[in-house]
Formats: C-alpha cells, structure tokens, sequence
C-alpha cells in the first residue's frame, strides 16, 4: 500500500507534459537550461519557439512565406535554405523544433501542426514561455513581449501558461553554446530551478480557466553576488507605474527610435478587503532589486467586473 500511496503522489507531479516556448528564439540560453532542467526533473517537455529573436513582437501573427528559410536563423544554428519549420538534428532531439514565425504564431504552429502529426498522443498540462532575457513587467508589456503574448495565445485556447523572464543581462540574447553551463553562479541555472520549483507547484494544483501567472527574476548569481535564492513575492500586474515602450524622436537625424518609459497610471478602485489591491505592483517590486521574484497572477478575460461595471452604465442611463 505504502508503495503505490508514493507513486500515486509522485504521478501528480511527473508524468506530465510541458510546452515550452519564448520570444529570444530556440538558441537562447535560458530556454535550453530550464528544458534540460525540466527533464532532469522527470518532465515530458516539447519545446518549440522561434528560429530567431523576436522580442518586442508581442502578439503580431506571422507566419512563414515559403516553406524555406531565406536567410540564416538565430547564430546561424540553421542556415538559409533549411527547412522553415525542423526539430533540433544537431542535437537529434525530436522534442527541440524552431518554427519561422513570432511567438504567437508559434504556439499555434504547435497545437495545430506540430502536436497532431508528431505527437498525436501527447495531451499538453502546462505551457510555459521563457525564462526571457529582459523583464516583462506591468500592462504594457502584454502589447510588446512576444513571450506574454505566447501564454496569453495558449490561455486563450484553454490551456493554462506562466512566463517567466530574468534580468536583462543580454538585450541581445545568448547563444546556449556559448554560454549554457551547469555553474550556479549562472543565471540562467538560477532562474531555471526557480521556474522548476513554480511549474511543479502548478502542475499539482492547477490554475483557473483564462488564468496565467507573470513571473520576473531579479539579477541573481554572476549579476548580483548577494543574491542566489530570490525572495517571492505576491504581487500585482497593474500600479501606479506602467513601463512599456514609447517614441523617441531624434533632431539630428529627423527620425524615430523605441524607447521605454514609465507612464503614471491612476490605480483602479479598491473594495474593502481587496486582497489584489493590497500588493505592490510588480514593476515597483523589481525596480528596488532587492533580490525578490515578483509573483502576479493575470486574467485574459477582459470582461470588466460588475461593480465599474454598473458605475459607467449608471453615468450614461439617460442613453438607454
């Protein structure tokens, strides 16, 4: 009895399946740690994500034009004129494919193509995006991370998502080969059992229909000395700070350049007892780099809740 009571419990856990996806690309660093964590953890995971970096595309829908690559993929790992969609054959593993196309794009690649004809048995538990090489903070950047825009794209098709995204300590992204190690003084290892000790707390209890968590790691191991075991903390998408992309205009060159900026927002009302309200914003929390990792749980239904509900249509009754 007290054998199958152990194995009964480690099957809630085990035994499931993951997809893990990002925006940096498949020949990102942090990618190919947390997927080789994963199934040293015992996890069935299936990652595919873009041939190359496409941050900042958020939930743009692109798809390939030819079924060739017309030029080199990220670090040239696969070379123009290979196939626009392949599993890793450098590493023959059949679990690691890139796709030409932006995140979103890529996730249905993997429910409408991939899944049925490679795995047809497979029933995925869990997608998860990243860990991203930048921080992915506040409302804003659910119109700029193509990783967000990944779990927002598997949210919606019923399946439950968590992103997760680490200091930016390469804007430019990392080549895995250059830079994957088992060091744990690394960040990318840091941020890859931190995000195991997560997804496997999920995979036991679950989340709510159209329900995602937002996870940001702070400068942890070679990037902050004093930090190897970030702090979570609960925290809340939306505060007074909303950081997100913005125009920069140039007066030498008369031209426009991206920039980040922080915009006031007014906080949204707060009923008693409001156990939302009373979190700091997660973009406040990550600012101070006190060696925590903000926790936000977020909702892709965009149906607002009665209350302001019923206040605006109070405002306006005199229409109706």
């Amino acid at each position: 009895m007290i054998n199958w009571i152990f194995f009964l419990l480690i099957t809630v856990t085990f035994g499931k399946t993951i997809l893990l996806t990002n925006d940096d690309g498949w020949t990102s660093t942090d990618i190919r740690t947390l997927y080789r964590d994963l199934k040293k953890a015992g996890h069935d995971v299936i990652m595919v994500a873009p041939v190359s970096q496409r941050s900042g595309f958020a939930g743009q829908f692109v798809v390939p034009t030819s079924n060739k690559l017309e030029t080199d993929g990220e670090f040239s790992y696969v070379k123009s004129g290979a196939p626009a969609w392949d599993y890793d054959k450098q590493a023959n593993d059949t679990n690691i494919w890139y796709f030409n196309g932006t995140p979103s794009s890529v996730v249905a690649f993997a429910f409408e193509y991939l899944l049925p004809t490679k795995f047809p048995d497979t029933t995925v538990d869990l997608v998860v995006g990243g860990v991203n090489q930048g921080p992915n903070l506040s409302p804003g950047f659910y119109t700029a991370s193509g990783t967000n825009a990944a779990c927002y794209s598997s949210i919606y098709r019923g399946y439950p998502a968590i992103s997760f995204s680490g200091y930016a300590y390469q804007y430019n992204n990392s080549f895995f080969k250059d830079s994957m190690d088992t060091d744990d003084m690394n960040p990318a290892n840091i941020y890859s059992k931190l995000a195991i000790d997560l997804i496997e707390k999920v995979l036991e209890s679950g989340l709510p229909e159209l329900t995602g968590l937002n996870v940001n790691f702070p400068a942890a191991g070679h990037l902050n000395e004093n930090c190897t075991e970030p702090e979570w903390v609960k925290t809340r998408v939306l505060n007074k700070n909303i950081f997100s992309q913005n125009l920069q205009y140039d007066t030498e060159t008369n031209t426009f350049d991206v920039k980040y900026s922080t915009f006031q927002n007014i906080e949204t009302d707060c009923k008693d007892g409001d156990s939302v309200c009373g979190l700091d914003g997660e973009f406040d929390v990550y600012n101070k780099q006190n060696c925590q990792t903000t926790i936000s749980v977020f909702t892709v239904d965009n149906t607002i809740d009665s209350t302001t509900n019923d206040k605006v249509y109070s405002s306006i009754e005199d229409l109706f």
